[in-house]
């Protein structure tokens, strides 16, 4: 039961990753972040960090998640703590609202998929391992 929890956490985490890390190559490729600007150079800086996360993400849910290691739960959760809550707070404190659709949707979604595959896997890894002392 643990690694089937831990195997659809893992593909559903990866899905999210792969969902931010689309919202990061669309800030690339379109023609808004001139890199001849300050702002342009920070967009530029910010989508490129936020890929670097996402797929750093999309290798920890393949390879050590899927396996069930521990530690890589942990390294999976930080970013969505240390970056995904705040830009997500950020962004919607800052950007207009006629613009929340487009700006803040796939953020929240990828959030909200990235972390329903960490609980899925946090269930499958800690739980088991509870499970297993009784």
């Amino acid at each position: 039961m643990m690694s089937r929890r831990v195997q659809l956490g893992s593909t559903i985490l990866g899905l999210g990753a792969l969902g931010l890390l689309a919202a990061s190559a669309a800030i690339l490729l379109s023609d808004r972040p001139d890199p001849s600007t300050r702002v342009g150079r920070h967009l530029w800086a910010g989508a490129l960090a936020i890929a670097c996360l996402a797929v750093q993400e999309l290798i920890l849910a393949l390879i050590p998640l899927r396996r069930g290691d521990r530690w890589a739960l942990w390294a999976a959760a930080a970013p969505f703590l240390l970056v995904g809550a705040p830009v997500l707070y950020i962004d919607a404190s800052y950007v207009p609202t006629n613009t929340w659709l487009w700006t803040l949707m796939p953020q929240l979604v990828s959030q909200l998929i990235g972390v329903a595959g960490l609980l899925l896997c946090a269930w499958g890894i800690l739980g088991h391992r509870h499970a297993s002392r009784s």
